[in-house]
Order: C-alpha cells, then structure tokens, then sequence
C-alpha cells in the first residue's frame, strides 16, 4: 500500500483501495492538464514540498490550461483552421524603474569651518562626489524624473 492509496467503499458495501491514478482512469480523464490539476486538488499540500496554497494555485493554471485546450478542439470540429488557440501569455510584473541616488553632502576643507558654521551643501548624485564632500542625506528618483530636471536643478 502506498501513501497515495485511499480506502473506497463500493455500492454493494465492499472495501478496496484505489490511487488518484486509479480514479483517473475510472473516470477516463484523458487531458493531461485535467489530469494534472485533479491530482492538485484531491490533496493540496499533502503531496510533497509544496504547500496548500501553491498547489491550489498550480491547479488553477491546469485548469485555465484545460480550458485553452478544450476551446481550440471546439474550433477544430467547427470547421476552423485546427491550429490551437494560443496560450495567453501571463501579464509581465511591472519593471521596477531605475533610481538615480542623490546625496546631500556638506563641504569640509577644514575643521575650522565645522566651529565657524560656514559649511556648505549640494546635491550631488551617487558616484559623482567630489573629494572634500561628505554625504550626509539620500534621495533617490527614477532615472526619467532626473532627465526632465533642469540643469542644475537637484532633488
């Protein structure tokens, strides 16, 4: 017995074992994305590694799957060109836009000029600091809305 098998009782009372594969072919499933997604369903999460939750989904997509397939057979009876209708491609995650990090930094030629109180401040953009410039504050904008500054324009 393995641990796929389940205990079934027939009409007439009697006991006896079957695996999913077992009720598949009792049932004459012959999609295999049917075939797939049921084996999901029956025992989500108890399979393997994978969870409820991403079993539930992976059988989603075997039965979207399913579908496709079931509607490009319809085509192909209705006198259509039999080519299967092509899978719809997922939605692409949106791009993360790429930052331009900006830095504040505060002029130090001497130490002097820290008791004195005559620091100076600029932007400038990470990778672009002068030598006796030390950043003390970051900003960081996507690439397009530091193109659009103006010329000398900072965050």
């Amino acid at each position: 017995m393995n641990k796929y098998e389940k205990t079934f009782h027939s009409r007439s009372g009697e006991e006896f074992r079957a695996d999913v594969y077992s009720v598949l072919a009792a049932f004459a499933v012959e999609c295999p994305a049917r075939q797939h997604a049921i084996k999901k369903l029956l025992m989500p999460g108890q399979r393997g590694d994978k969870g409820e939750i991403q079993d539930l989904d992976e059988a989603l997509v075997s039965v979207s799957r399913a579908v496709d397939m079931a509607r490009a057979r319809l085509r192909g009876s209705d006198g259509a060109n039999g080519e299967p209708e092509p899978m719809a491609e997922p939605e692409p995650e949106p791009k993360k836009p790429k930052l331009v990090t900006w830095r504040l930094c505060v002029r130090i030629d001497e130490p002097a000029e820290i008791e004195e109180g005559a620091l100076y401040v600029k932007w400038y953009p990470s990778g672009g600091i002068p030598e006796h410039w030390y950043p003390i504050e970051a900003q960081s904008q996507p690439v397009e809305t530091v193109m659009q500054l103006s010329k000398g324009w900072e965050p």
